[in-house]
């Protein structure tokens, strides 16, 4: 059995990680939504604050959503209710962060918001975003939570979705649901392919990361893990872009939503790495450090967080209109809305808004 310290050394690292995770939400959102170029551009801040949230945010919420659920209780059928608790709960989401305000600006306003073409405020009603990712995923890991440990299947099963993801891409008329799977669409952030393959390798990992009594050995031999990956995976994308690989295949670059193989290779390689700094940070800064004491509690209201940042986001359009700040301050708007989720979220009664998933 593992001692209590142990459990807790394990909790808190993961909670840093998925801390990080948050906060690399707010920054990348504040400028996807108000920056002018939407990240896109040649503004450092800008470009570095969307960089937060790509590897070190979205992977990771994933990869420790698998890690956790190896170690629930929960039996398949709690688990699959609670995956198709998250998928409403993201298009309810949806409904009041996009559709809601941006009806009500069509009403206010002669002005049409500056979203880009297609995305109107019913089909912003279906945007596949991480919450619909969670709880397709968490849907399929519990049919898979027996085998999660097996020998190679889990790997082998990451490969092929890795390989298979780019061959579905686009093929199948868009629709809601062929969006949730493989949608190619302006309206689609994270299909489940690819970007299941990490909820599996969390699952894969669980053992090693909580359920080991040599956490810190296993995160040392993941160290190497994964700067081979990374390695590999950057070796795959140099070739692709040198068409000596199959660019489409492996590394389709310029797209975090769908990207192949090699950018996923080295995304991965990232976070075995990353995980390795949030340990790091626990035994040499301590749990009671206040930034770390705000990184674990960020973590354990995710779900709070994550909804009442976009509720709060997708309102500012309103005030802001969308994408017409500079990075400046488009920064300053995500530092308050930043402040006002985590004071709201310090409320019990909002908190309670959300025990139901």
């Amino acid at each position: 059995m593992i001692k209590n310290s142990q459990k807790k050394t394990r909790i808190h690292y993961l909670d840093i990680a998925r801390g990080f995770a948050i906060f690399g939400m707010f920054t990348q959102h504040c400028m996807l939504i108000h920056e002018i170029s939407a990240g896109n551009g040649e503004n450092f801040l800008a470009n570095l604050f969307v960089l937060l949230g790509t590897a070190p945010s979205a992977p990771v919420f994933m990869l420790l959503m698998g890690t956790f659920l190896i170690g629930s209780k929960s039996s398949v059928g709690q688990n699959i209710w609670r995956g198709i608790k998250l998928l409403l709960l993201g298009f309810i989401l949806n409904l009041l962060r996009f559709t809601v305000p941006l009806l009500i600006a069509v009403i206010l306003t002669d002005n049409a918001i500056n979203f880009p073409e297609g995305q109107t405020p019913l089909e912003l009603l279906f945007y596949v975003d991480i919450l619909q990712l969670a709880g397709l995923s968490l849907i399929c890991c519990a049919f898979l939570k027996k085998i999660a440990r097996k020998n190679l299947i889990i790997p082998f099963m990451i490969a092929i979705v890795l390989l298979v993801s780019p061959f579905l891409w686009g093929k199948f008329d868009s629709n809601v649901f062929s969006d949730l799977f493989w949608g190619n669409s302006e309206t689609v952030s994270f299909p489940f392919f690819p970007w299941a393959i990490y909820p599996l390798l969390g699952m894969y990992l669980s053992s090693y990361l909580i359920g080991s009594t040599n956490i810190k050995i296993n995160l040392k031999k993941m160290r190497w893990y994964g700067l081979i990956l990374g390695i590999f995976g950057l070796l795959m994308v140099i070739l692709s872009a040198l068409k000596l690989l199959n660019f489409d295949l492996f590394s389709p670059l310029g797209n975090y939503e769908r990207s192949g193989a090699g950018i996923h290779l080295l995304i991965i390689g990232f976070v075995l790495l990353w995980l390795n700094v949030c340990y790091w940070l626990e035994h040499n800064f301590g749990v009671e450090n206040p930034i770390t004491k705000v990184l674990i509690y960020w973590s354990r209201n995710v779900t709070a967080i994550y909804f009442i940042q976009w509720l709060l986001f997708g309102w500012s359009i309103l005030i802001f209109d969308s994408n017409q700040q500079n990075a400046f301050a488009s920064a300053l708007i995500g530092l308050v809305v930043l402040l006002i989720t985590h004071f709201s979220v310090k409320s019990k009664r909002v908190r309670n808004l959300f025990a139901w998933v």
